[in-house]
Formats: structure tokens, C-alpha cells, sequence
């Protein structure tokens, strides 16, 4: 007698597993810190004599899913752009046509002719969203449960439905995940519902099958695939890494800041010339991994983005080179000119170093932000034989600056002072670059 675990969304089975979980789809939707374990756990809560085990469940909402699965590139954006290339191959008619009764040997035909003529991706769009909407309320259409709803009107409804409704369908949803991955369907299934949802999988009757079904159901989610993040020096790595922890959790298991000191004390150089060194480094390995550079959004930062994107004009889709991002209030932000007066300028692409991200506590003074000096003027080259000529700014009081910052990080983690997000806004948008940098094209 086997054991089962479902993903369950209301009353929709996302995926079932027999016995054995599928590590690689619960660490698509779930961290580690989604897990929760339930001692003692009443069979029944309502009656006070029942049975009492150890529940395993991994919960999470379908906007945190939405999120992981877009931290690893697969957005709603990205999922158009393949569906687009490769429809004619993935989409599988099989089921609606035998239906229909269409002739074996006039299927391949037939399937070039309805695509192209009564297929787009909006159109697959909106036969998801009626699909998930009628499932979410009443259960996963299948052999058992194959009435036609009345909602299913359109090709794509029907292409959808009968695969849905067939024994004899390996598609997903109607496509085939050979040509369009699993994680951009499970994307558009998400994107059919509410963002407050619960997905949960409650894996808790896998221990009764064998005794290794639960370590190996909580091991899924420890040992993902990271992004690597390559950042200008210690701070830059310690401010992301500790905001990422309290911002987005449960993405942090996907990123990491590479070191600047290992366990041995042995150091690496930190710099943008260091961000340039060891990105093309890793770009000629032609390593399969996801790779971002990311540099202060000051002059010396964006001049080092510039050099790269020179340098390798086409870099692979499994690298991104960026800069932090611009932000309105740095249109118009105190700096200190030679005569020691206060003005106002425009420090994006000038002077934002990862200090000007962090909260007003930490970068203001007496209710004043800590004013921009500037070093000195720098060209940069745009495009062959295009330069601009622009100065680069640091914010003063920067050391005293870093204090700040982990003063307050240790009080927190502590518990002495309280973590407030509405704070953190801007190093949010900071975060949201790195975050869904391969969710845009």
C-alpha cells in the first residue's frame, strides 16, 4: 500500500507524490524556512482522545511562490517569449482531437493548421485562467472528473480540458514540459489565483511508508541551485545579505554574495576591478550557473558596467550586469561644493554607493542627510566614440556610516530593537534588481 503528499491549493492538486517526494518541484514553490514541524500533532483537533503523530507540512502563499519562481527566472514575460517559439512542438492536441475524431495519420497536419490559426499565448492566458478558477472551487478535472464545465468555450479551453480529462496525456496542462519547463506552467497556474492563497503540502504520511520518506522530503529544500551575486566589498555583501534575510526569506536560499574571507582567513580583493576580473573569468569558463555583477550606481560603478558591456557585446542569458538602481530621491540630494556650501544635485550614476540605500536613521544626522563630496571627474565610454564625462561622489561620514548600520543589525538580531520594512524601501528596490534580474528580458 503506497503513501501520497499533495501541493494543494484550495481544492486543487498542484502535484501529487507517491511515497517520495520530487525534490527538485517542492524547491521550486518552498525554502526551508516554509517547513514546519508539529509535534503532537491531533489527528483530530476537534476531539480530545485523538490520535496525536508529527506533522510535516512546507506553507507558503502563491505570491512568495510567484516570487521564488521568478528569482529563477521564470516570469510570466519570460514563459511568453518560449511559448511563442516553440507552440507548434509543445502544445498537445492528442487528447482533443481524438475527441474530435481526427484521423492518426491527419493529426500532424491538423495541428500545424488549428495552432497557427486559433492559438496565441493570451488566448492559452485566458483558457489557464478559467481552467485553475473552475479547479480551485471544484477539484482537478481528470479521468474521474471529466465533465465539460460551461466555462469551456474556446480552443485552447478545450486543448487544456481534454488533456486534463485523458489517462493517456503525459502533457502538463496541454504542454509539453520537453519543450516549455514546468515551472513556467506552475508560473500561470499562480498567476490564476489569489495572491493571499495557501500552498501547502502536508508530506507528514510519507514516514509511514518508509523511515527515510520524511529526512528526504525535508532535504529537498536544502541544497538549491544559487545565483551568484558579485558585489564590490565586505559591507556591500554583509548590508545585502542581512536585508535579504529580513526583506525577502524566503529567497535568501537562492542567492549567494560571494565571500570576501574564508574560514581560514585566507582574503579576497574587493573593487569593481575585482567585479571585472572575476565576472569575465567565470564568462570564459562558460560555467552553466547564474551569474550577477552588480556595482555602486556612482560614476566608477557605472563606468565598470559600461567596460563590460563593451567588452562582450552578447553575454549569455545566465548573466546579468548591473548597477544599483536609480532612485527618485537622489535627483535632488545635498552635496558639498569646494566653498563648503550645501547643493542640491542629481548623485544617481555620481555617488549612490550602497550607503545611500539604507534607512534615513542611518544616513541622516540631525534630521539632515550626510552630504555628497565629490573626488573627481571621470570619461566614460557609452558606445564607440560616444564618452561622458561625469564626477564621482561619496557620501561623507561613511565609516561612521558603517557603524551605524551594524550597531542597529545587532540590535535587532538581539531583539533589542525592532526590524521596521517601511524603513528598508529603498534597499527593497535595491534587492527587487538583483532578485528578478532574469525575470526580465
Amino acid at each position: 500500500m503506497s503513501e501520497y503528499a499533495d501541493i494543494n491549493i484550495n481544492k486543487l492538486s498542484l502535484f501529487w507524490f507517491r511515497n517520495y517526494v520530487d525534490s527538485y518541484i517542492v524547491s521550486l514553490l518552498f525554502s526551508v524556512k516554509n517547513l514546519i514541524i508539529t509535534p503532537n500533532y491531533k489527528v483530530d483537533p476537534e476531539d480530545d482522545d485523538s490520535d496525536l503523530y508529527t506533522r510535516y507540512v512546507y506553507k507558503t502563499t502563491v505570491k512568495e511562490a510567484k516570487e521564488r519562481l521568478e528569482a529563477q527566472g521564470f516570469s510570466i514575460a519570460n514563459f511568453q517569449k518560449v511559448f511563442n517559439e516553440n507552440m507548434l512542438q509543445a502544445i498537445d492536441y492528442s487528447a482533443f482531437l481524438c475527441h474530435l475524431g481526427v484521423d492518426f495519420n491527419e493529426r500532424d497536419e491538423e495541428i500545424q493548421r488549428r495552432t497557427r490559426k486559433k492559438v496565441t499565448f493570451q488566448k492559452w492566458k485566458n483558457a489557464m485562467h478559467k481552467i485553475v478558477s473552475y479547479q480551485l472551487e471544484n477539484g482537478n478535472i481528470n479521468e474521474h472528473n471529466s465533465t465539460l464545465p460551461t466555462c469551456i468555450t474556446t480552443e485552447c479551453d478545450k486543448i487544456i480540458f481534454y488533456s486534463l480529462a485523458s489517462s493517456y496525456s503525459d502533457s502538463f496542462y496541454g504542454l509539453n514540459t520537453e519543450f516549455i519547463h514546468i515551472a513556467y506552467i506552475v508560473r500561470l497556474i499562480l498567476d490564476c489565483c489569489d495572491s493571499n492563497d495557501e500552498i501547502v503540502l502536508d508530506f507528514s504520511n510519507l514516514g509511514y511508508w518508509d523511515e527515510d520518506c520524511i529526512p528526504q522530503a525535508i532535504s529537498a529544500t536544502e541544497d538549491v541551485e544559487k545565483t551568484i551575486v558579485l558585489v564590490e566589498g565586505t559591507s556591500d555583501k554583509d548590508i545585502l545579505e542581512f536585508a535579504m534575510q529580513k526583506l525577502y526569506p524566503h529567497l535568501s536560499d537562492l542567492f549567494y554574495f560571494m565571500d570576501f574571507e574564508e574560514a581560514n582567513g585566507a582574503k579576497r580583493a574587493g573593487g569593481t576591478s575585482f567585479i571585472i576580473a572575476n565576472i569575465k573569468t567565470f564568462y570564459f569558463s562558460r560555467l552553466k550557473s547564474k551569474f550577477i555583477a552588480i556595482f555602486d550606481n556612482d560614476a566608477e560603478g557605472y563606468q565598470s558596467q559600461r567596460t563590460l558591456l563593451n567588452e562582450i557585446n552578447h553575454w549569455p542569458d545566465n548573466f546579468k550586469i548591473l548597477t544599483y538602481p536609480d532612485l527618485p530621491l537622489y535627483r535632488r540630494y545635498p552635496t558639498l561644493a569646494p566653498n563648503g556650501t550645501i547643493m542640491f544635485d542629481n548623485i544617481n550614476k555620481k555617488a549612490c554607493s550602497i550607503e545611500l540605500y539604507l534607512p534615513d536613521s542611518i544616513i541622516k544626522e540631525n534630521d539632515e542627510y550626510f552630504p555628497i563630496e565629490w573626488e573627481s571627474r571621470k570619461k566614460i565610454k557609452i558606445a564607440d566614440k560616444i564618452e561622458e564625462a561625469i564626477y564621482q561622489g561619496v557620501i561623507s561620514q561613511k565609516g561612521e556610516i558603517k557603524k551605524k548600520f551594524y550597531t542597529l543589525c545587532k540590535a535587532i538580531e538581539k531583539g533589542e530593537n525592532v526590524f521596521l520594512p517601511d524603513e528598508w524601501e529603498r534597499m527593497k528596490r535595491l534587492l527587487e534588481t538583483i532578485i528578478f534580474a532574469f525575470a526580465k528580458e
